[in-house]
């Protein structure tokens, strides 16, 4: 089904609310504009009354309305008349105001606050107007329950909602039934703004958000949904703009996003729970709006487990640098569920932050988890974008493969890296071109082995965007500038006089690309064999190809047993952090240059947590973010899902993602006793050896 089609069934599919052409004025009731009263109770009853004599439209004129939770009834439209009509919703003892209430709170069923605005099992219900919801959160109240870890070097700060959210995400892994999943008074998971749920033909039109709870707009499993000229505007943890939930036709339109969130994220239920209720987010029709600041433009999941399909979103602009991701795939193990059926079209990215396309299988939990998730039938075309650290990047676990992608008519440009394509089953790429080059082509292309005069090595290349065979150029120089050609084919023996070696990649279309220059050794100097068994028996390989990288030089000194300081550290990290620029010329970088550059790049934090920089040491957990950091697959927004060790509680939350994801890779592991030692300093031996994966893995 092409765009247009998938256009007008997801229309016809959408019915608008029907309510009757009465209106009610708010004095009728004795409600009055702004008066210091909480007027709570007198504008229930008005919505219970407009309700129960056959539905229409209740109007509230200008001025400030104190309130706190209100429940929206079958047949009525809550109508805020003008711009400053303002329902200002009171945050003080919320036990008193957002009395507990079945909800959902990410995804999953329980008791707890009640939104701000709330329905259960109505129908024909409208929120419209030009005015505003104002939900009075800020740094005291709500906000404060949770700190939220926006990226790999956030502080390690009490979050009030953690045990909490710990506790129900657990409940619904074991199957807890939900009426004994009661929170509210005395927890700490903060309510959404507006949530329905399992209410049909629904319109939320017109009217402005500001400083929400947390998720600004959840619908949750309704029929025919509407939300027009919308602004959410909320930037707050978690304040995700709308999230509609395993919802069936959804139309959002005309909108305006700058949230402290994802903007859009379509869900479909959590984890177990999810997988039961099996019921998709589908038919969802996403058109000419405007997102500004957020995590992601047009997020779908984390929490999908019944699956989401049939999503188009078109004729749409992304307009911020702060912006991390335009399109947001995301998911894991733990959640099962497949998103399929997907079209993104016609959209100009002016800026984005971190990717024009992100998608991953890696989100919080990774591979914790045996329901493996499925990416299917996505098409992206007829898109331009600037800016970001990916133009696009998706991946997938090995056992599932992304099928029926399809890449058509995209232009991007100002990338640090053009795309990271892992797991992808026959894509199909037209007119693709990042940074000015076209894909797919080779990349990644590396030496593997230690250069020394008459070893023999090896090229290495990852083809991104596709599957296709490429042929080795190898060059040779005694001077780092000028190159001579030294052979074909994927092997090359190190010849006499050689101080340095690259090697190109090409592709049947005749698209190139270079290694990063390799030093050649001198094998008498470093005293040991060519072979690399016997380099790695003598513990000298990953020193080794630190020196042939650059990442090392002769001047430096390497004692295994002794830990790494912050400027040693920093060092090593420069090829990484800068690319090719530096190779040879390493050694001229002093410590406070490196540590300039390194903090620069986000490879280490600003501020260092233990002694002062760059002579304080490194501990463990500090390093694995440092490795995740300069990988070249950078996962922005961690959160603080943790590693599966014996040892785990002594793991900060803040690191606890960047350590998960570091084990997973590779990078680091745990010790025999499955503990992973998080506060432990790191030594250089131990450096060495992380470092020398981790440039693997980035293909320096």
């Amino acid at each position: 089904m092409d765009k247009l089609q998938l256009k007008e069934t997801i229309l016809k599919r959408i019915e608008k609310p029907m309510i009757p052409a009465r209106e009610y004025h708010a004095a009728q009731f004795g409600i009055n504009p702004d008066s210091d009263a909480v007027q709570t109770e007198r504008l229930q009853q008005a919505i219970d009354r407009v309700s129960s004599q056959g539905g229409g439209k209740l109007i509230l004129p200008a001025g400030r309305y104190r309130t706190g939770a209100l429940h929206l009834k079958s047949k009525v439209e809550l109508h805020l008349q003008c711009k400053d009509t303002v329902l200002a919703f009171v945050n003080e003892n919320p036990e008193l105001h957002y009395p507990t209430v079945f909800s959902h709170w990410e995804a999953t069923p329980c008791y707890n606050f009640s939104p701000l605005i709330y329905a259960c099992d109505a129908h024909d219900i409208a929120l419209t107007g030009e005015g505003v919801l104002d939900g009075g959160a800020d740094a005291q109240h709500w906000w404060n329950w949770h700190h939220q870890v926006e990226n790999a070097w956030s502080a390690d700060k009490q979050d009030l909602q953690l045990e909490d959210r710990k506790a129900l995400r657990q409940m619904n892994l074991d199957g807890v039934p939900v009426e004994q999943r009661v929170f509210g008074p005395g927890h700490y998971l903060r309510p959404n703004f507006v949530q329905t749920i399992r209410c049909e033909r629904v319109l939320l039109q017109g009217f402005t958000l500001h400083n929400s709870p947390m998720w600004q707009l959840n619908p949750v499993m309704c029929k025919s949904l509407t939300v027009d000229r919308v602004t959410m505007s909320s930037h707050g943890a978690n304040n995700d703009g709308c999230d509609p939930e395993s919802c069936s036709g959804v139309h959002i339109v005309n909108c305006r996003f700058d949230t402290g969130d994802d903007c859009i994220s379509l869900k479909s239920g959590r984890d177990r729970d999810g997988r039961i209720a099996r019921v998709p987010c589908e038919d969802v029709l996403i058109e000419h709006n405007e997102f500004a600041d957020g995590h992601g433009g047009v997020a779908l999941g984390s929490e999908m487990s019944g699956g989401i399909r049939r999503v188009l979103a078109m004729n749409n602009r992304f307009s911020s640098p702060n912006l991390t991701y335009a399109l947001r795939l995301k998911t894991n193990a733990r959640r099962g569920g497949k998103v399929e059926d997907v079209i993104l079209a016609d959209s100009v990215m002016d800026h984005v932050h971190g990717a024009a396309v992100h998608g991953t299988m890696m989100y919080e939990d990774g591979p914790n988890g045996n329901d493996l998730p499925v990416f299917r039938n996505i098409t992206i075309e007829n898109i331009t974008a600037h800016g970001g650290d990916y133009g696009i990047f998706l991946e997938a676990f090995d056992a599932v493969p992304i099928t029926g992608l399809v890449l058509r008519n995209i232009r991007i440009d100002g990338v640090r890296q053009p795309m990271r394509s892992m797991n992808w089953k026959e894509p199909v790429l037209e007119a693709i071109e990042i940074n000015g080059k076209n894909f797919p082509r080779p990349c990644s292309v590396r030496i593997l082995g230690v250069p020394m005069e008459g070893a023999q090595i090896h090229a290495s290349a990852e083809y991104c965007g596709g599957h296709d065979a490429c042929h080795f150029n190898w060059e040779t120089s005694v001077d780092g500038e000028a190159w001579t050609d030294a052979g074909h084919g994927e092997h090359l023996v190190i010849p006499k006089q050689a101080a340095y070696v690259r090697v190109t990649a090409v592709d049947q279309h005749d698209n190139a690309e270079t290694s990063s220059s390799y030093r050649v050794l001198a094998e008498q100097k470093y005293s040991c064999k060519t072979e690399t068994h016997e380099i790695l028996m003598d513990g000298k390989y990953d020193r080794l190809r630190l020196l042939c990288r650059g990442m090392l030089d002769e001047n430096d000194t390497i004692i295994d047993s002794e830990p790494i300081t912050r400027g040693q550290l920093a060092k090593m990290l420069l090829p990484l952090a800068a690319g090719k620029r530096f190779g040879a010329e390493r050694g001229a970088q002093g410590y406070d240059e490196a540590m300039r550059i390194a903090v620069g790049s986000g490879f280490l934090a600003q501020d260092a947590q233990k002694g002062s920089m760059p002579n304080g040491y490194v501990t463990r957990q500090e390093m694995a973010t440092v490795a995740m950091q300069a990988c070249g697959v950078n996962y922005r927004n961690a959160s603080s899902t943790m590693p599966v060790c014996a040892d785990v509680d002594q793991v900060s939350n803040n690191y606890g993602t960047n350590v998960a994801r570091a084990l997973y890779f590779g990078f680091m592991k745990l010790e025999p006793d499955g503990c992973f030692e998080p506060e432990r300093l790191v030594t250089m031996g131990e450096a060495a050896g992380i470092l020398n994966r981790v440039a693997d893995f980035a293909g320096i």
